[in-house]
């Protein structure tokens, strides 16, 4: 009952109710008080069921969170159906509404008095999913849509089991990387018939942005959700994904803003939590990152997503990647099935200089996530560190053909065409990756092509085109500094940049801020091989650098090496 009342209420603009995510969480001895302040409430809702064979009753009162005074109280003795339930839920709903003094359009009175299902196991069914969905492991989101494919079966007109469906297929293709596979023709196909049973679903339009994005049509995902929203106001996930899509277009403070509501709707949501740490990560305020990501760990020790962001946020951000190690496993073991983290561990393994223990997390990976774009992706890091050109330029095509734009493929194989004198190929590849770049007049520099722009530079130089090369060079800088909230920050385009316009003390000292501020991540192709730095590579204050560097780095391995034979790390399990 508690449930069904807050998933109905959720759809009145004039209310805020907690998600039961949150609801969930809250110990039974919690009192009152403590109950309001933990999850940001007012009111508490409290109920207690009396069965006895075929009757029910059902008390239900409204109490003043802060101080415990009962505002409301009323008893419904009813005939125990699963038609009957819902009408006790309308009832309640519609009492405590009127006792809040909620103004209800005529558009929510009707979806006040909605019923989801007149088929009670089907309801269990959904409700179950949502629970296992809510868990956020490969395992779970499995069990999820069993559980939705069962409460479809037993009553296929069940608009939001549909719903979450659809959202579980997203998800589990999103833990798991499986790739897309089915994945759209899976979603398209459940949300269509939610918004067909239930065109006033806040809940299905917000399936439908997902959608709308993962088929790159921002305009029309940014449409659905603020529909969404309109329908549902309470509705978290959908404040949740929508700040996801506006982080993911540049719209960071926006996306973060978005993700605090849901957090407000949900306050003891893990995955709400770690999705705005996740938001402070991107936005460069590592600290406040960090700190929300052990507030989720607190909140739910058994989420393994949480680690997995804390060991990224040490190997990119923080310089300590034998900790980036440590955290990792910790998500590995808690969710043995997921992708992430094993990747993550290859990378980091090979920025520590362990190519063999790289390969042995590569591989675990794809044993999870068998999809052709990651087997081809790995490989061609593996071969390309251990030198093996060859091998590595014929992955990176196969990466090339899945994914044109892919940076990193296009500087590797970039890397070997400058080395045999082929300027006008790689300059001809960057052209069908990156046209603007080439054949605009005046060529925009985003978030999605900064990389790409300093690499062309390079490219661009040796076909004799120094102008156009300057001109991306200076436009990329300019607009490095403009998105900065720091504009004496670097990063490693800047040390890229200097670099390739012969700056070379500028270049140097930013590339010991960076170092010094806790740059670690894909250290290795850059200060090993990527001619973009062969001005200053040579240079006595480089290599000082470079070695100290390195020097800093086995340490870490050692220490990584020594925690694992101590049995100081979390042992890896099985993958069934």
């Amino acid at each position: 009952m508690r449930v069904d009342l807050q998933t109905q209420l959720q759809n009145l603009h004039d209310l805020k109710i907690i998600a039961r995510e949150s609801t969930d969480r809250i110990d039974q001895g919690t009192s009152l008080p403590e109950m309001g302040l933990r999850l940001g409430a007012a009111y508490i809702l409290k109920g207690s069921v009396e069965r006895v064979l075929d009757k029910v009753r059902i008390s239900v009162s409204l109490i003043d969170a802060e101080s415990e005074g009962r505002t409301w109280s009323s008893s419904f003795d009813r005939d125990l159906t699963a038609s009957n339930w819902f009408d006790i839920r309308d009832e309640i709903s519609g009492a405590v509404t009127a006792e809040l003094r909620a103004v209800l359009s005529p558009a929510e009175r009707q979806r006040l008095l909605a019923v989801p299902t007149d088929n009670w196991p089907a309801h269990q069914a959904y409700l179950r999913g949502t629970q296992r969905k809510a868990k956020r492991t490969v395992g779970s989101l499995k069990e999820a849509i069993g559980y939705f494919e069962q409460a479809i079966e037993l009553d296929p007109k069940h608009a939001l089991a549909y719903v979450g469906l659809a959202d579980s297929h997203y998800l589990h293709a999103l833990y798991a990387r499986t790739g897309d596979g089915e994945l759209s023709g899976n979603m398209e196909a459940a949300i269509a018939r939610a918004l067909e049973l239930n065109d006033q679903s806040g809940e299905a339009h917000t399936s439908l942005a997902n959608l709308q994005r993962l088929a790159g049509d921002p305009a029309a995902a940014e449409k659905s959700f603020k529909r969404a929203l309109e329908l549902n106001p309470n509705y978290a996930t959908a404040h949740q994904w929508y700040g996801s899509f506006l982080a993911s277009t540049g719209r960071g403070e926006e996306g973060l803003a978005q993700k605090r509501m849901a957090q407000v709707l949900s306050p003891l949501s893990a995955i709400i939590s770690h999705d705005v740490a996740m938001t402070l990560e991107n936005l460069g305020r590592d600290d406040e990152a960090l700190a929300q990501w052990l507030d989720v760990i607190e909140m739910d020790p058994a989420f393994p997503n949480p680690y997995e962001g804390i060991g990224r946020l040490y190997w990119e951000a923080l310089a300590r990647l034998d900790e980036a190690v440590v955290w990792n496993r910790k998500s590995v073991a808690l969710d043995p099935e997921q992708a992430s983290a094993p990747t993550w561990l290859a990378m980091i393994y090979l920025d520590l200089g362990d190519p063999d223990r790289a390969e042995f997390w590569f591989r675990r990976s794809l044993e999870l996530a068998p999809n052709p774009y990651w087997l081809n992706a790995s490989s061609e890091i593996l071969h390309y560190y251990r030198g093996e050109a060859a091998e590595a330029v014929k992955y990176g095509h196969e990466v090339l053909k899945m994914d044109p734009g892919s940076v990193y493929t296009l500087a590797q194989i970039r890397n070997q065409d400058l080395n045999a004198g082929r300027h006008t190929e790689a300059r001809a590849r960057y052209e069908r990756a990156y046209p603007e770049l080439l054949q605009d007049a005046e060529p925009t520099i985003d978030d999605s092509n900064t990389n790409a722009a300093v690499d062309l530079a390079l490219v661009l130089a040796g076909t004799g085109e120094q102008k156009r090369a300057d001109m991306l060079l200076d436009r990329t800088l300019a607009f490095l500094r403009a998105s900065r909230e720091k504009p004496d920050d670097h990063e490693i385009l800047d040390v890229l940049i200097y670099a390739l316009q012969d700056k070379d003390d500028k270049a140097i000292a930013a590339l010991k801020y960076i170092i010094d501020k806790g740059w670690r991540a894909q250290s290795w192709f850059y200060l090993e091989r990527d001619p973009n730095l062969d001005s200053i590579r040579d240079e006595p204050v480089f290599q000082a650098t470079l070695k100290e560097f390195k020097a800093g780095m086995a340490a870490q391995l050692e220490r990584v090496r020594a925690m694992d034979a101590d049995g100081e790390l979390e042992p890896i399990p099985d993958i069934d």
